[in-house]
């Protein structure tokens, strides 16, 4: 059964006076049904009574087009509804009979697949109406459509994750500060060093600097919030295990309208690999067969040429260009090819992360 001017006659059921006439948006004998289908179409809602006695359920024509249905195309009921709802959302056994017997107020938010297939998410407001005796005998609700404000959360979500997978991948740790400088928030900085949240607070991210850093770090850091300028700087600070590692720390000040500043953001990225390298062991680096490719291609050379300029065969410069890896440490063609390559102008690079290469110097 369909509800329309029935569920505004209903409406007084839900407790208010008899007295006091329904509010009706319309004039005339279809007053009351014109308000509600008004409010059912542009606040994409729909009603529904529960007739506990009778065992029947009436839902208004909002809300069957909420649920992708037509009137009269099938028989209201809490099973049908319960039928469309995603599985991950159902009722566990029982729960809607215990809220009924307790009269319990109904708010729920569920996703209901269509026939047709589509998800919406809907969310439910309903009261469970008792006779003079408390005895439940109907409930009676409104159901909106909330699909737009999940997508949106849904989208704040994928945000966030993602925000944080790329602070996670920088190695980095974001900060905020008060006006006055004072650092009242950190991201990731626990993970990053192993120290407690509550060390890198206030001023204390300062007895967490290298001594022979930290009076620069003062001054850097003083001489932005004087001026509201950018605090960049490079400086150690220790970690939980007691080592020192190099971070790149940069904040900026955000202001209100007056030009005043209402908090500043930071953030410290781990530089320690690009501050220690390279290393001076990198000069025994076996070079790899894809180095020694490329530093052929740079210079232009064939393999006559190299094996002529380094002295070694031709056949042993084919061999170790097969494979991409490094050569063996006791391979005794490499310094002889490292010399040649280093003489014409070639730079090998042994990164801390990522594959060997080259540069022209």
């Amino acid at each position: 059964m369909v509800l329309d001017a029935k569920f505004a006659k209903q409406f007084t059921e839900l407790g208010h006076d008899t007295s006091t006439p329904m509010l009706t948006l319309f004039e005339g004998e279809n007053s009351a049904s014109e308000t509600i289908r008004f409010i059912e179409e542009k606040g994409s809602a729909g009603l529904w009574i529960w007739d506990l006695k009778a065992r029947k359920s009436e839902w208004s024509r909002g809300l069957f087009a909420l649920l992708g249905l037509q009137p009269g195309e099938a028989e209201p009921s809490n099973e049908l509804f319960e039928s469309l709802t995603h599985p991950e959302d159902r009722r566990p056994a029982g729960q809607i009979n215990h809220i009924i017997a307790h009269a319990l107020p109904i708010n729920r938010t569920v996703r209901i697949i269509r026939p047709d297939g589509r998800i919406r998410w809907l969310q439910s407001h309903a009261e469970v109406l008792v006779d003079g005796n408390g005895v439940p005998f109907k409930v009676v609700g409104v159901m909106f459509d909330v699909t737009h404000h999940h997508e949106r959360l849904q989208l704040l979500q994928v945000a966030g994750d993602r925000f944080n997978a790329l602070v996670k991948a920088l190695r980095a740790a974001i900060w905020t500060a008060r006006p006055d400088g004072r650092v009242v928030d950190s991201f990731n900085w626990t993970e990053l060093t192993g120290e407690s949240p509550e060390a890198f607070l206030g001023t204390g991210w300062l007895d967490l600097v290298h001594p022979e850093d930290r009076q620069h770090s003062i001054e850097a850091w003083q001489t932005a919030l004087a001026n509201k300028t950018t605090y960049e700087i490079e400086h150690r600070a220790r970690n939980a295990d007691g080592e020192y590692r190099w971070y790149k720390s940069r904040a900026l000040p955000v202001l209100n309208t007056d030009g005043s500043v209402r908090e500043w953001i930071g953030v410290s990225v781990d530089i320690t690999a690009a501050k220690t390298w390279p290393t001076p062991q990198e000069a025994n680096q076996p070079l790899t067969g894809a180095q020694i490719r490329a530093a052929r291609g740079v210079l232009n050379w064939s393999v006559r040429d190299l094996a002529e300029t380094a002295a070694v065969s031709g056949s042993t410069v084919r061999r170790l260009e097969e494979t991409d890896g490094p050569a063996s440490p006791s391979e005794a063609a490499i310094p002889a090819l490292r010399r040649a390559f280093e003489k014409a102008g070639i730079e090998f690079i042994f990164p801390p992360e990522g594959k060997p290469g080259l540069r022209p110097r």
